[in-house]
């Protein structure tokens, strides 16, 4: 560690040309970005210089006046905020309540569902029953009526 900075001291020339190639290799990694920020800045300052020049009235007389705007309207803008988050939080909590009362009805339904099918194989086998004890009698009937036939 000792040979970086005894080098670095030693030769100047050679530290520069290091922190250059890094802030290159930086530049080139970080471009997209540089170049964002820089177009965001240039927007924004000839916004702000044709809002300046446009429209005097809505200029603030010093600093401190433009300070506790932009504070104040930070500060309406942290409440909305906020209150935008707890709706946002009681609408999670209401449908929560709604999934789970839902999982209970089909629970629920499930259930007389399957009430209601097994009532159905039960009515069924005693129509089945019925139908035989139906088929019988009338077997029977016809068997009477052959019978009194001369």
């Amino acid at each position: 560690m000792e040979w970086i900075v005894r080098a670095v001291s030693e030769h100047p020339l050679t530290a520069m040309a290091v922190c250059f190639a890094i802030l290159l290799i930086g530049y080139f990694m970080l471009k997209g970005l540089i170049k964002m920020a820089l177009i965001l800045i240039i927007v924004t300052v000839a916004i702000g210089g044709y809002l300046y020049f446009q429209h005097p009235e809505y200029r603030p007389t010093n600093l401190t006046d433009a300070v506790e705007k932009v504070r104040t309207g930070t500060v309406k803008a942290m409440d909305k905020g906020k209150e935008i988050y707890e709706k946002r939080k009681e609408l999670l909590n209401r449908g929560k309540e709604a999934y789970e009362k839902g999982t209970e009805l089909v629970k629920k339904g499930k259930t007389v569902l399957d009430e209601g099918i097994d009532k159905g194989k039960e009515t069924v086998e005693k129509g089945k029953e019925t139908a035989g004890d139906l088929a019988k009698l009338l077997q029977d009937s016809k068997d009477h009526r052959d019978s009194q036939k001369p």
